[in-house]
């Protein structure tokens, strides 16, 4: 019997998913607490991204890479692709909100304040707040309410609104009206300053699109030659060549052409990511607003990657083999003498 079958096992491995998910909770809450650079925030968030999905592959399929067999039961391209980009934007995303969080905002008051100051305030900080540290709010002791220092207007000014990095706060004075470049400020409304308005750019929501549909897409393709796609008989049998090998009996030991391609474009795509990423989060000093771009060439060439890859799919491989087998070779001559 399998061990992947025994409850036990599986109970066993369960156990150990759920303390990687611990250890991803405690990431997540050391980014609230502790000062770590975002970039070994997000290299540790890959890791433990990685240890869940081989620690649940292998509770249930007995094998590290199980989570890349298919029905098949052989490893499949299209799901590592998919694997891979899910990794990498889920941690991508996580470390940038969690650097967002840590982050804190450079705020400039001037105006009624002599002398102007510079002061940095943490995440989600109202102007109220850059105001009371700047000393143009008092507190009242008895009541605990905030006031104006005298000779300023704060009527101008939305005290509630959310500071964002880099903001000029300008203090009018009693009588004083809100120079014309605040006023503008205000009327085209706040920034938005919250850690999870982290964007995803619409290349990077394309190129998840299309691996999507390559995933979808390839067992319905197979659906429709099923008979002659060659399938083995247990998850154990599957082996790393199947990656790039045919899958209908009449290729099933060459070497798939789209396969390699579509393997070589992921790799290379999914490694220049990476350095975009790494750079984003070792370079950028400010509150990061959004992932990597990517060049719509790329997402272009991938998507003409994962075209070929489905069509060579869709193509029938068999021609060969079945004509072997209407035209059988003719047996071999006698080629012996009468004794």
């Amino acid at each position: 019997m399998a061990q992947y079958s025994d409850t036990t096992w599986v109970r066993r491995h369960m156990i150990a998913f759920l303390s990687v998910i611990v250890l991803v909770v405690l990431v997540v809450v050391a980014g609230f607490r502790a000062a770590i650079h975002p970039f070994w925030t997000w290299i540790v968030l890959l890791i433990l991204f990685t240890v869940l999905s081989l620690v649940l592959s292998r509770a249930f399929t007995g094998r590290t890479l199980g989570i890349l067999i298919d029905d098949r039961n052989k490893y499949s391209l299209s799901r590592l692709q998919m694997l891979l980009w899910t990794m990498m934007i889920l941690s991508a995303f996580l470390a940038a909100v969690l650097a967002n969080i840590q982050l804190n905002l450079l705020v400039f008051v001037t105006g009624a304040v002599e002398p102007p100051i510079i002061l940095y305030q943490p995440s989600g900080r109202l102007v109220s707040d850059a105001l009371w540290q700047a000393g143009v709010l008092e507190q009242d002791p008895e009541t605990g309410l905030f006031y104006a220092v005298p000779s300023v207007d704060l009527s101008q000014l939305n005290l509630a609104e959310p500071l964002t990095d880099g903001r000029v706060i300008y203090v009018p004075r009693t009588g004083e009206s809100m120079p014309v470049t605040e006023m503008v400020a205000q009327t085209e409304g706040p920034q938005t300053s919250s850690p999870l308005s982290v964007q995803i750019p619409t290349e990077v929501w394309l190129l998840l699109g299309i691996s999507t549909t390559s995933l979808v897409a390839s067992p319905l393709i197979k659906g429709q030659k099923d008979e002659s796609i060659v399938k083995n008989q247990s998850v154990q049998q599957a082996k790393i060549e199947d990656l790039f090998k045919g899958e209908e009996s009449g290729n099933v030991g060459l070497v798939d052409l789209g396969k390699v391609q579509l393997f070589y474009v992921t790799l290379i795509v999914i490694g220049a990511y990476m350095i975009a990423v790494a750079n984003l989060f070792l370079s950028t000093q400010t509150a990061i607003a959004s992932l990597p771009a990517l060049d719509g060439g790329v997402v272009a060439m991938l998507g003409v990657s994962h075209a070929g890859y489905l069509g060579n799919k869709a193509v029938s491989h068999n021609e060969g083999a079945q004509s072997a087998d209407a035209n059988p070779a003719p047996p071999p001559e006698d080629q012996g003498g009468v004794g």
